[in-house]
């Protein structure tokens, strides 16, 4: 133990500890020089807002600042553009690296399928007519047939066919509906 005592206080051992001292803040300088270097740190892009463009817009837009994009899910929205931007991940305003993936949500280009439901026929129209809206069908033409079942959903048709529960039709399809009328009642 004295021995151990007495190379502490010697003049190598300070000599040593300086040397690791240096050679460690060298390491670790030159580890941080390095990455800072290697990760362009400092440097980044102002991410744009590239909801509502079209997807051959942002895909130029993004190439021009040296990004890239991956498409992560598409859902069909009527009220825009098929391949149309809804949403993107960073958000607007994000600073972002260069070569960065940029993840976007697309409107699809072809409407989803949705079934006829079974519970519209002989189901009054009012029901009926929100059920087949919450589906997301639009209801076009109305007209009467004398049945005994009076205000009740007796035919569902797509552009003149007849269709039957269970039939898948694009969303947001113009059904028109045949309704049952009393005898009595006028057209």
């Amino acid at each position: 133990m004295g021995e151990f005592k007495e190379f502490i206080k010697s003049r190598v051992f300070f000599i040593n500890l300086a040397i690791a001292l240096v050679v460690l803040g060298l390491l670790f300088g030159g580890a941080g020089k390095f990455l800072s270097w290697y990760t362009n740190h400092g440097e980044f892009i102002v991410l744009p807002d590239l909801s509502k463009k079209s997807l051959t817009d942002v895909e130029g837009l993004l190439q021009e600042k040296g990004l890239k994009y991956v498409i992560i899910d598409s859902s069909y929205d009527e009220k825009l553009p098929p391949r149309t931007v809804i949403n993107q991940i960073p958000y607007v305003g994000a600073h972002v690296k260069s070569g960065r993936n940029i993840y976007l949500y697309i409107t699809s280009t072809v409407p989803p399928l949705v079934e006829i439901p079974l519970s519209v026929i002989d189901a009054s129209f009012a029901s009926a007519k929100i059920v087949l809206e919450r589906q997301g069908f639009k209801i076009g033409g109305i007209s009467k047939k004398t049945d005994i079942c009076v205000d009740c959903v007796l035919e569902v048709r797509f552009k003149g066919k007849l269709m039957a529960p269970g039939d898948k039709l694009p969303v947001g399809s113009r059904l028109d509906l045949v309704i049952g009328k009393s005898v009595n009642e006028q057209e």
